[in-house]
């Protein structure tokens, strides 16, 4: 491989869309990867999941999210079974029930993009109704450049946290 080809693979990762998950419960923490069916829709993996102790130190969450950041994947055909996915995905994350998905939790909706970390605050509308699932808040998402330190990156997570929303 050649200095063209590191070039080549780089300015591809540029356009891509990473996608991440990072959800705080009272007894744990779930971070995921969030892979792409089409823009702006992505879907759990139900492969890469990391759970975590609510206590877990800002370093650790840092670290974390980055790796499953890395894990996403921005191609996936549009007749990917979704509810299957989501069904493995609630298995593998320790939830007996779409309800304990949504249980007491703080969800973030993370991207990174063109060197840019976004992290988006959401409402908790619960599993059921008309608001269900985790909708965006009308503050709009943190973003700051992906070079910070995995202790700033953990730092600004907890502080999505503390802006999302319960609607239930």
């Amino acid at each position: 491989m050649g200095i063209l080809d590191l070039f080549k693979k780089n300015t591809r990762q540029e356009g891509k869309v990473l996608g991440a998950g990072a959800t705080l419960y009272p007894d744990k923490i779930t971070i995921e990867t969030v892979d792409r069916l089409k823009a702006p829709y992505g879907v759990v993996s139900p492969k890469n999941i990391t759970v975590l102790k609510s206590g877990a130190d800002h370093e650790t969450l840092g670290k974390v999210l980055r790796h499953h950041l890395t894990q996403s994947k921005d191609d996936l055909k549009r007749n990917t079974d979704i509810e299957k996915r989501y069904r493995q995905y609630l298995e593998a994350a320790g939830f007996k029930s779409i309800k304990d998905h949504y249980k007491n939790a703080l969800h973030l909706m993370i991207h990174q993009k063109n060197g840019k970390i976004s992290i988006g605050p959401t409402i908790n509308g619960g599993a059921t109704g008309k608001n269900r699932g985790f909708l965006n808040t009308t503050e709009g998402p943190i973003t700051v450049e992906a070079t910070i330190s995995d202790i700033e990156l953990g730092d600004l997570i907890r502080s999505g946290w503390s802006k999302c929303e319960k609607s239930h």
